[in-house]
This record gives structure tokens, C-alpha cells and sequence, in this order.
């Protein structure tokens, strides 16, 4: 499976939680505050892994420790309507960034942001950087002026 298609699978459905109000989990709306949860924290962010339904980061008690393992219970149905296979991913991390602000939509440099790294079956890890609740890729220019998807190095094992 192509880095592109898994990648475009792991951005919606973190896109889901970014937002603020999600409606991946059959049968409930649910409604979070991840950016906020993410500036209560020291380091500024949390990192949620899909797979396990952990959230790594977040306060004792939070509402993401509830919500995470509705979520990952809800990923195999989610890649299956997209036309992927779930056993495709071996790890599908989200590390969420507060900006200044806490839950506040802030795009561009110094606002919330969130990073997807993903790792196939094969062991191929790659991570890409996407701006706010609006989950717009994040930009740089290259050498001839022209701007380009920012070019994230390769995450470690």
C-alpha cells in the first residue's frame, strides 16, 4: 500500500478528532478538546497512537483517555470504507501541537498543528506535518521561490 493512501486515511480521521466534534465512532458525536488538552500539558503536546487506544501525554483522567479507545475500536471500519486495509499499518501515531492559545484554531507558524507519523508492514516510516483544525498541509519554499509540502525528516523506529 502506497504512504499517500495511508496517509490521506490517518489525516481524516485525525482531522475528526482536530475538529472538535467527530462523528467516526458509530452511533455517537463526539465532542473534544484536544488542542486544549494538549497546552494543559508541560511539553505542549500529546501523542495519540490509533492502534492501541493510547494517548501519551495527557493529564490523568482526561476526556481523551475515554475517547482514544472508542476511536481505535471504530479504525478498522474507517479504513475499510476508504478501501484500506487496516492490517496495512503497523504503527499510525498523531502528535498533536497546542499554539498559543490552547484550543483555538491558529493556523500557520506558532499555532496548533498536528504531525501523523505512519509505519507499514514493511517497516517504512513517514510523517507529515498538517496546520490547525483545518488539517491544510503545512508549506515551505524551496530554492526557486515555488511553495512545496514541507519535507519532514524521516521519523526514528
Amino acid at each position: 500500500m502506497k504512504h499517500g493512501k495511508l496517509h490521506s486515511v490517518a489525516h481524516n480521521y485525525a482531522a475528526s478528532l482536530s475538529g472538535g466534534l467527530s462523528f467516526v465512532v458509530p452511533h455517537q458525536v463526539i465532542h473534544s478538546a484536544v488542542y486544549a488538552e494538549a497546552a494543559a500539558t508541560a511539553d505542549g503536546f500529546i501523542v495519540v497512537d490509533f492502534l492501541s487506544g493510547r494517548v501519551t501525554g495527557a493529564c490523568d483522567g482526561s476526556e481523551l483517555e475515554n475517547i482514544i479507545p472508542l476511536f481505535r475500536a471504530a479504525f478498522p471500519a474507517f479504513c475499510a470504507r476508504h478501501g484500506v486495509d487496516h492490517a496495512a499499518y503497523r504503527s499510525c501515531l498523531v502528535r498533536f501541537v497546542a499554539g498559543p492559545g490552547g484550543n483555538i484554531c491558529v493556523a500557520g507558524p506558532g499555532g496548533n498543528s498536528y504531525v501523523i507519523t505512519v509505519e507499514d508492514r514493511c517497516g517504512v516510516r513517514t510523517a507529515r506535518e498538517y496546520l490547525a483544525a483545518q488539517g491544510r498541509r503545512s508549506m515551505e519554499m524551496d530554492a526557486l521561490g515555488r511553495m512545496r509540502p514541507k519535507k519532514l525528516p524521516s521519523p526514528e523506529a
